[in-house]
């Protein structure tokens, strides 16, 4: 890979990175809002619902039109609107305020959801892309890491606010960066061809250490109308139903886990600066289990491994729940659950462009990322009225595991039917392999 082309997948992970941060950091700050404004279990469920209900709407609405108007300009569009939205919640003086700047901030990383792990397929090669695309997605539990580290280290001396600007500033500076060095997709280019896309394509390709060209490869154009259709033609439109099912049942367990844990580990008994390291563990478990997938999909077909990482998981969950009570096997268990569960979220980010042609990835994905933050939003709110109805943190884990199960199932049967008939290469994937 050329010095552009990893230079254009270390932008990508470090923009999941800010993401992460942008979408979890409520999860650490919760305890000290909670304690502040007297919030109930079940408004806190709301509050952590909120980034990912408008993750949902960015990826459904604004995801998309990367297809249209090009993955650069959409990405830096939601980097933009993420720094402005964590800089609102920092000066917020009820749930309500805060509620919507979340809301904003969600919109803005869903937004960005579907065309970074795209922008990472087109740029890495043959051999690397699924190491590539699967290591990306530990930049949401990268950035959780850092948001778990910043408010253990900002919220006592300057309080919880003080870690909404930090993550704003951060994501300025990305927006800054990404502006000077992020490149175009060059499989946009060559489909929907904007004003000079000759003159950037070839620019691309120099910076790659490639060969100028005289005209622009032939490509077939396709409306949003027309990927939208694509997604539901023949055999894809089980292919379709069996990746929201598996997504849904992902993000479902996921972000239960990854929202909830600092504060169930607070009701089981322990500190809450051990609470905080539980969600720590958990984060740094989600970031070497996708590593760790990364580097298994070039010997284990990514399907049956996406599966046994639910099947893991599920099982993960259970020990979690039975170790509560002892602080430092529960904090040794926390790193396996996270582990499998966020691997099952990298393996899919994997499986998803495989699927599908060049012209409709994006919105593949935003669609799959859209429907899968059901999931995603239900889950936290799920467990607040569980916690407010009275039921045990260890109980509460065990339940989850039925959407590991159902994401285990889902994932295997995407072996049988996830096969599509070889379709012509992108671009990038021609000139990169």
């Amino acid at each position: 890979m050329s010095r552009v082309q990893v230079r254009a997948v270390a932008l990508c992970l470090v923009m999941n990175v800010v993401d992460g941060f942008d979408l979890l950091v409520t999860s650490f700050a919760g305890p000290s809002i909670t304690r502040e404004w007297g919030l109930s279990p079940s408004s806190v469920g709301v509050l952590l619902s909120g980034g990912l209900a408008g993750m949902a709407v960015g990826a459904l609405f604004l995801a998309p039109l990367a297809d249209r108007a090009g993955r650069r300009r959409i990405t830096l569009a939601g980097l933009a609107l993420a720094s402005l939205g964590m800089l609102a919640a920092a000066f917020t003086q009820d749930l309500g305020q805060l509620l919507a700047a979340r809301v904003v901030t969600g919109v803005a990383v869903g937004t960005m959801a579907a065309s970074l792990p795209v922008l990472t397929s087109e740029y890495a090669n043959t051999r690397r892309r699924g190491l590539a695309v699967a290591l990306i997605t530990t930049g949401y539990g990268i950035g959780s890491v850092i948001a778990g580290v910043s408010t253990s280290v900002l919220v006592g001396s300057f309080g919880w606010r003080s870690v909404f600007v930090f993550g704003s500033v951060a994501t300025a500076v990305l927006f800054a960066v990404g502006l000077r060095f992020l490149p175009e997709s060059m499989d946009y280019l060559v489909a929907r061809r904007p004003h000079n896309a000759l003159e950037r394509f070839n620019r691309i390709l120099v910076s790659m250490g490639r060969a100028p060209v005289d005209a622009l490869p032939a490509t077939a154009t396709s409306s949003r109308k027309v990927a939208l259709e694509s997604l539901f033609r023949g055999g894809n439109a089980v292919r379709t139903a069996l990746v929201w099912l598996a997504f849904t049942a992902a993000q479902t367990a996921f972000y239960f886990a990854s929202s909830w844990t600092p504060s169930l580990l607070l009701k089981a008994g322990m500190s809450a600066q051990q609470g905080i390291s539980g969600g720590i563990l958990f984060s740094l478990g989600g970031i070497t289990g996708a590593a760790l997938l990364g580097l298994l999909v070039s010997t284990v077909e990514v399907r049956r491994l996406t599966a046994a990482y639910f099947c893991l998981g599920a099982v993960a969950l259970v020990l979690f729940s039975l170790s509560l009570g002892t602080l430092a096997v529960a904090l040794v268990v926390a790193v396996l659950v996270g582990l499998f569960l966020n691997g099952t979220i990298s393996g899919i980010n994997v499986i998803v462009p495989s699927l599908y042609p060049v012209e409709s990835r994006a919105t593949a994905l935003g669609m799959a990322v859209a429907v899968s933050r059901l999931g995603a939003v239900l889950a936290p709110l799920v467990a607040g009225y569980l916690v407010q109805a009275g039921w045990e943190p260890g109980s509460m884990y065990q339940v989850f595991t039925i959407p590991a199960l159902v994401g285990a199932a889902a994932t295997f049967l995407l072996t049988r039917f996830g096969r599509r008939a070889p379709a012509e290469p992108g671009v990038v994937e021609k000139a990169v392999a």
